[in-house]
């Protein structure tokens, strides 16, 4: 297990699969979102945390100036080869810390971000970062999950208890995985006119995605087995009792809660 800053665990060339699931999930929401907020060609646009740069990536087709960072050098190499297969000329990758981004003051039309907030100790203080780097007037966009709301119905004991003990583990590391109801509260903290909030919820009663969340939060409690927080066989019953609930044609597994925010630097700061 690597860890780097707030104790952020970096995943590993495995997870590319994962990243682009949740690519495939997510982005439609995702682009909705900008251009309410303002994305329109030509615009400087920076994807803090990018991961794979899945949305850098489609700024830069839809005509925008995009830059995607993140602390993950593998990442950020592989982002930068999928760009060169597609011919974007107006993209580029760069691995930086979101709270020294090595960004110039005031040169950002659009930040973006997903998933990044909920893993940090310091939400505030990146999110100051962020409003240094935005021009005035500049906006600031986030995504951020609330995994609590991760369920399956019939209830499924499995997922609750693999639910808690994620949420669990994520405290004892200083982060907050159900931050992302409180990401307005965070962006005003941090000097931001919250302009727009919202959230979606997608459920699966069926289909390659309903799966993601037993994935993904026993990928998760794989590292506490490994730091003896949790037992083997305990990981293998709760992983079974989980997939039996994806198995279910009768079961409903919802996912987590995304929070939208789209938040303005005041036009005279």
């Amino acid at each position: 297990m690597v860890t780097v800053g707030d104790k952020y665990i970096l995943p590993g060339r495995g997870d590319h699969d994962r990243l682009r699931v949740i690519s495939e999930i997510h982005d439609g929401e995702t682009r909705k979102l900008l251009r309410q907020a303002g994305f329109i060609a030509g615009c400087r646009l920076v994807e803090f945390g990018c991961g794979l740069g899945y949305v850098t990536r489609w700024a830069a087709a839809e005509g925008a100036t995009a830059t995607g960072l993140d602390i993950n050098e593998e990442q950020i190499r592989a982002s930068q080869r999928l760009a060169e297969r597609a011919g974007l000329t107006t993209v580029d990758f760069r691995t930086a810390n979101i709270y020294e981004p090595g960004l110039d003051a005031e040169s950002l039309d659009i930040a973006y971000c997903r998933w990044l907030m909920v893993h940090l100790n310091r939400p505030v203080e990146a999110m100051r970062a962020i409003y240094r780097a935005l021009k005035p007037g500049g906006v600031m966009v986030c995504e951020e999950a609330d995994i609590s709301a991760v369920y399956a119905e019939p209830h499924s004991a499995a997922y609750e208890e693999m639910l808690d003990i994620g949420l669990r583990a994520g405290r004892a590391r200083g982060v907050e995985y159900d931050g992302g109801r409180r990401i307005h509260i965070w962006a005003k903290r941090a000097g931001f006119e919250v302009v727009h909030v919202a959230a979606y919820h997608p459920h699966y009663l069926n289909g390659p995605y309903k799966g993601f969340w037993n994935w993904t939060l026993r990928t998760a409690a794989r590292r506490l087995v490994e730091e003896g927080a949790i037992t083997q066989d305990r990981w293998n019953e709760l992983v079974a009792g989980m997939t039996a609930a994806d198995e279910s044609a009768d079961t409903v597994v919802a996912h987590c809660r995304m929070h939208q925010l789209i938040a303005r630097k005041g036009a005279n700061q």
